[in-house]
């Protein structure tokens, strides 16, 4: 008489099954560290920041009256800084 083995038949599954969702699980983490690469990107924008860029001194690189310095921030240009609007009362 045949004997069933419903043991290794359902252990062949089980492995098929947590292969497939790793495969899913890199798959997903390549997407994610992609988009959160782009996403950091953006927000190193001094307009990200909600500043604006203004023209470097000669002397130091200090921003205009009302102003603050934000450092790790891109203008377009070299000769630029980023600064941001402070309001004193």
């Amino acid at each position: 008489m045949g004997k069933n083995n419903k043991k290794a038949d359902m252990s062949i599954w089980i492995i098929v099954t947590a292969a497939l969702a790793l495969m899913v699980l890199v798959i997903l983490a390549a997407i994610l560290t992609g988009r959160i690469k782009i996403f950091s990107e953006s927000l190193q924008s001094c307009a990200a920041k909600q500043g604006s860029c203004e023209k470097l001194s000669e002397k130091w690189p200090t921003c205009p009256d009302n102003k603050a310095l934000i450092t790790n921030t891109d203008c377009e240009t070299k000769k630029q800084i980023c600064c941001v609007q402070v309001f004193i009362s």
